[in-house]
């Protein structure tokens, strides 16, 4: 990723601990395992980032939360993510469905969400 201005590896949870997160920062978690998107909400609970979107079905969010409360999240907390990620506006391509993401956080921005 010649173009990018960082690349992260490593356990996830433990590289977003170390992000500064505060009300400017908008999280969107698109992860292929339900068992690391729940360790990400753990590690982001505790803070206040003005938006988490995470995308799944109902069944994988509905794992997502349940592992996430056992590791100490609150349903307060777990009820302010945004899921399924994204408007509505019918999207079926990758192009369309980071459109649909990315409409939904500028509506978070104004207000409107």
């Amino acid at each position: 990723f010649p173009w990018a201005e960082a690349c992260i590896t490593g356990n996830l949870a433990e590289e977003v601990a170390r992000f500064p997160v505060g009300p400017e920062t908008y999280v969107v978690m698109v992860t292929p395992h339900y068992t690391g998107d729940a360790d990400v909400l753990a590690a982001l609970a505790n803070r206040s980032p003005a938006y988490v979107g995470l995308i799944g079905s109902r069944r994988r969010t509905a794992l997502t939360f349940a592992r996430a409360k056992d590791l100490g999240v609150s349903e307060a907390w777990l009820e302010k993510v945004h899921t399924p990620i994204g408007l509505d506006i019918g999207a079926e391509t990758p192009r369309e469905i980071a459109v649909s993401i990315l409409a939904e956080i500028i509506a978070v921005q104004r207000g409107k969400a």
